[in-house]
C-alpha cells in the first residue's frame, strides 16, 4: 500500500483522494483553499499535515489536482514546499490541466530534488470522479508511471499512456480544445436560431436524432435552456485557461488554430460581460447580451 499526499480536495480532488483511502491506501492531506473536504476525509482515515513539506516527510507519492502549473510550481518549491523533504525517488504526479512546456519545466526542478514527474490529467467531470471512471492521460518516464498506475487505476477506468513528460497535459489541452470548440459551436448555432425566430425545443429535438447529436449538445443545451449557470461543473474561467494554453502551444509548434481561437474570444465575451465565475457552458450569455437574446426552451418529447 502506499503513502500517498494529496493536494486540491475540489470537486474532483476530493472523491478521488477517496477511492486512494477506500483502496487501502495511506492518505495526507493539506488544507488549500476550504477545509471541509479535509475534516470529511480525515473521518473517512485520511490523516492532515499543515504544510506541503510536512506531507512529503510522511509519503512516497504527492498527487495535485491544482488549477494551474503555478500552484503545482508553489506546492512543490514555495515555502514549506514538497521538494524541501522528498526522499530519493519520490514521484509527483500532475493530475490538473497545464502547459506542456510548463511541465516539463517543473519536472527537470523535481528531478534536480532527487524526485519524478508525472503528468496525467483526467476527463470525466466530477460525476466521474465520484464513479471513478475517469479517463486519465499519462507521459513521463515509463517506470515512474508504472509506480503509480496502481494508484490511477483506482481513480480511472482508462488511462492511455502518451510518452514522456508533458504528453499527458498535451492529450489533454487537444481534448479541451475539441469539447470547448464543440460547445462555442452548439452556442452558436443555437444563437442564430433563436434570432432567425426558430422554435428551439424543436430545434434541440431534431438535433438530438440527427447526426449532430452527442455528449456535449445534450449537456450545453440542457444547462443553457434551464440557465443552470451557477451550478459550476467547470468555471467558465478555467475553461478559458485551458483553450488559452492550447492556442499558445499551436503558436509554438506552428499550427494554426481558426476555430479554436475563435471560440476563445466566444469565451472571453462572456468573461468581459462577469460571467467568468460561472459554469463554461456561461460562455452563451456573452453572446446573447450582444445580440439582445436569451435562449430558452423545453426539451420536447424524448428521443429514442
Amino acid at each position: 500500500m502506499a503513502k500517498v499526499a494529496f493536494f486540491g480536495l475540489g470537486l474532483m480532488g476530493e472523491p478521488m483522494a477517496g477511492h486512494l483511502l477506500a483502496g487501502g491506501h495511506e492518505v495526507v492531506v493539506v488544507a488549500h483553499r476550504r477545509r471541509d473536504p479535509v475534516e470529511r476525509l480525515v473521518a473517512r482515515g485520511a490523516r492532515e499535515a499543515a504544510t506541503p513539506q510536512a506531507a512529503a516527510a510522511q509519503t512516497e507519492v504527492a498527487i495535485t489536482v491544482l488549477p494551474t502549473a503555478a500552484e503545482v510550481e508553489e506546492t512543490l518549491f514555495g515555502p514549506a514546499g514538497l521538494a524541501a523533504a522528498m526522499r530519493q525517488g519520490y514521484v509527483v504526479v500532475d493530475m490538473g490541466t497545464s502547459y506542456p512546456p510548463d511541465t516539463r519545466r517543473i519536472g527537470a526542478r523535481v528531478e534536480a530534488a532527487g524526485g519524478r514527474m508525472v503528468d496525467a490529467p483526467i476527463t470525466g467531470g466530477p460525476s466521474g470522479a465520484q464513479a471513478a471512471t475517469l479517463t486519465i492521460m499519462v507521459g513521463g518516464d515509463p517506470t515512474a508511471v508504472e509506480v503509480v498506475r496502481p494508484l490511477l487505476e483506482l481513480m480511472g477506468k482508462t488511462i492511455v499512456y502518451f510518452g514522456g513528460l508533458g504528453a499527458g497535459h498535451t492529450a489533454k489541452l487537444v481534448q479541451n480544445l475539441i469539447g470547448i470548440v464543440t460547445s462555442a459551436a452548439i452556442c452558436e448555432g443555437f444563437a442564430l436560431a433563436a434570432r432567425a425566430g426558430l422554435d428551439l425545443g424543436a430545434l434541440f429535438q431534431m438535433l438530438s436524432a440527427s447526426t449532430s447529436n452527442s455528449p456535449q449538445l445534450q449537456h450545453v443545451v440542457s444547462k443553457v435552456f434551464a440557465r443552470d449557470f451557477d451550478r459550476v461543473g467547470f468555471r467558465l474561467d478555467l475553461s478559458f485557461k485551458d483553450i488559452k494554453q492550447a492556442t499558445a502551444l499551436g503558436r509554438e509548434l506552428g499550427v494554426p488554430l481558426l476555430a479554436s481561437n475563435g471560440a476563445a474570444e466566444l469565451m472571453q465575451l462572456a468573461r468581459a460581460a462577469g460571467y467568468g465565475n460561472q459554469d463554461s457552458t456561461a460562455m452563451v450569455r456573452g453572446l446573447e447580451r450582444l445580440l439582445g437574446i436569451e435562449i430558452r426552451g423545453e426539451r420536447g418529447p424524448a428521443v429514442p
